[in-house]
């Protein structure tokens, strides 16, 4: 049985070798297609991958001790070695003219999106900058030409964006040292490339990203592929084709004969990230509610909703087993039932749950917003949440109504309690931006009393 593919991305390609990253590993292909095989099983995750031009070594990005650093290993498979220690984001780009392995990293820089072009050995040894000043991208052409790519990182993270960080080409057609801007174009270039005579790129100022190419003087441009949904990203050439990412699969580019085509990956995986595991659910407690009685705990976790005896009988799980996030559980007043927030069906909703009955009771066609925070009386059904839009609502379940209690239009209201007569609501109210007072609300008149000054950031009433 042929197994179904994984998301593959940062594709390079030499001869009839693609290296490619998928599951957070490094893994190589024919160029054909055929059975992937893994070369990695780090630690941490692995990224843009570079073969070298003898396609005897591939050189990639890893975060395997920390910071994002630059690895080599034999390209048939083999233990990696690390190369630099640079200490902060470094990325490989490909490989220069002399056999060295190309990077950019903002190392020693004051801001983190300030990289700069380095070159080291596969073997190891010095790491030496580039004279090209602040780079995200350089590709070596014919007769010492060189194109920089000035913030080309990844236009589908950004897409369509025009502002003035947008990627940028700059080109030294003779290895002078003297650079001009390659072309004007209304969009975000990436991936500087030479083939064939011309300088090819990424670029989305037609819309969407694709593939395109021009002449060392930035004229004849011309577009080679049309994808209209998903952006072509991260693309390579071993000088005679180009492969790139484009949504989840590896396309290849023939110039020869003017064709893209997807590379037919067979991933014989064992998706042990997808496997079935244990883990710790208090490492992922998101909030606990107390019995009134003291007997019981209702805990959330994961998404999911529990309720533990301190002392005999099990742990019961309530609502659907997944699929839906529960959140801000609560016990009504008397405790025969918890209350809590539901995400079924795409909005938020309160839903009621009874010990022993395996239908929850929904409040259905009520726009809560996206509740923030959940109170219960001491006694009956009522609930009070607090909304996203800053708002103080009272729910009642019974009668299907939702009342608006207060509204702030500087920040939200949280930290809800009910006095133990169930009388009044206190809660942390947004004075302005940067003051909090408490706040009292009435709940036979509906009136709201500030009762501390709104100079400092009150929080948290009881």
């Amino acid at each position: 049985m042929r197994a179904s593919s994984g998301y593959l991305c940062h594709p390079s390609l030499q001869g009839d070798v693609v290296a490619f990253v998928t599951e957070d590993d490094l893994w190589s292909v024919p160029a054909s297609g055929g059975v992937a095989r893994r070369l990695t099983a780090n630690l941490s995750e692995v990224s843009h991958p570079a073969l070298s031009p003898d396609g005897a070594w591939v050189a990639f990005t890893s975060r395997d001790e920390h910071h994002p650093e630059v690895y080599c290993m034999p390209a048939a498979g083999g233990p990696a070695r690390r190369l630099t220690w640079l200490g902060t984001t470094s990325t490989v780009r490909g490989w220069t003219p002399d056999g060295r392995i190309l990077l950019v990293s903002n190392a020693g820089q004051p801001f983190f999106d300030l990289f700069h072009a380095y070159a080291v050995a596969p073997e190891g040894g010095p790491v030496e900058r580039l004279p090209y000043g602040p780079v995200r991208d350089v590709a070596f052409g014919p007769r010492k030409a060189v194109v920089l790519g000035r913030n080309t990182d990844d236009p589908a993270r950004w897409k369509r964006y025009r502002g003035g960080t947008a990627g940028d080409l700059w080109i030294d057609r003779r290895g002078r040292g003297s650079f001009r801007r390659l072309l004007t174009l209304p969009g975000n270039l990436a991936s500087p490339m030479w083939l064939g005579g011309r300088v090819w790129f990424l670029s989305d100022h037609e819309g969407v990203g694709n593939l395109y190419s021009c002449l060392p003087d930035g004229t004849d441009l011309c577009r080679h592929t049309d994808h209209d949904e998903y952006y072509a990203r991260f693309a390579k050439t071993d000088g005679r084709r180009i492969v790139y990412q484009h949504a989840a699969e590896i396309w290849c580019y023939d110039p020869e004969r003017e064709t893209a085509a997807p590379i037919e990956v067979d991933l014989r995986s064992p998706r042990v990230q997808r496997s079935r595991r244990f883990v710790p659910a208090g490492r992922y407690l998101s909030g606990y509610a107390l019995h009134p009685a003291g007997h019981t705990i209702a805990v959330e976790t994961r998404g999911k909703l529990f309720t533990m005896p301190l002392w005999e009988e099990a742990v019961r799980q309530y609502g659907k087993p997944d699929g839906v996030r529960y959140r801000l559980a609560r016990w009504v007043g008397d405790g025969s039932s918890l209350v809590v927030v539901s995400d079924e069906g795409g909005e938020d909703g309160i839903e009621f749950h009874r010990p022993g009955e395996p239908e929850a009771q929904r409040l259905a066609d009520v726009d809560l917003g996206c509740v923030t925070d959940l109170a219960t009386p001491p006694e009956g059904r009522l609930v009070v949440v607090a909304n996203h839009r800053h708002e103080l609502l009272l729910v009642d379940p019974d009668a299907g109504t939702v009342q608006l209690l207060d509204r702030s239009d500087a920040g939200s209201l949280d930290g809800v309690v009910w006095s133990p007569d169930g009388r009044w609501l206190a809660y942390s109210f947004a004075v302005t931006p940067n003051t909090r007072s408490i706040k009292l609300c009435e709940l036979s008149s509906r009136a709201t009393h500030l009762v501390t000054r709104p100079e400092f950031r009150d929080v948290r009433p009881s």
